[in-house]
């Protein structure tokens, strides 16, 4: 049962692509090097992924500063095309906007709907420490919706 003590947030976006090309977005190497990264400036030099359950994925984004940022986890749920489950840690030494990016283990929720011809994924992450941990995460997911957006219709 979730900790429903700790902050939480919950995007909801409707894309123009049938579930199977969403939820493929989200678990192909090569498509999440084109989105998955808070903003344009960003690049994504390596991803890696062993979509299974028990499986890791390490998604590595670079600021335009140089800087790298190494989210790494686990897949707890792999249901294609309607669910993916991963918990969400970055590695050390990370820093966004002079923080410290370590903020434990949290949990990564996305489930794919079908609405019409395209797509309703609801994305949830959970178990943040801070309210301030939540709305950073907040931003840099509405960022990576926003990519992964451009990406489908491209």
């Amino acid at each position: 049962m979730p900790d429903t003590s700790k902050p939480r947030l919950q995007i909801t976006r409707t894309f123009e692509a049938p579930p199977e090309k969403v939820f493929r977005a989200w678990t192909d190497p090569k498509v999440l090097k084109v989105f998955h990264a808070p903003q344009d400036a960003f690049s994504i030099p390596t991803v890696e992924v062993d979509l299974r359950v028990g499986g890791r994925y390490r998604i590595e984004m670079r600021s335009p500063d140089g800087k790298s940022h190494i989210a790494t986890g686990v897949y707890r749920e792999v249901i294609p095309p309607s669910k993916l489950v991963y918990t969400w840690k970055f590695e050390k030494g990370g820093k966004m906007d002079g923080k410290d990016l370590d903020l434990g283990e949290t949990v990564v929720t996305l489930e794919f709907r079908a609405k019409g011809a395209g797509t309703e994924l609801t994305l949830t992450h959970e178990l943040f420490p801070t309210v301030g941990e939540k709305e950073s995460h907040l931003q840099g997911w509405t960022g990576i919706l926003e990519r992964l957006q451009k990406t489908l219709v491209a």
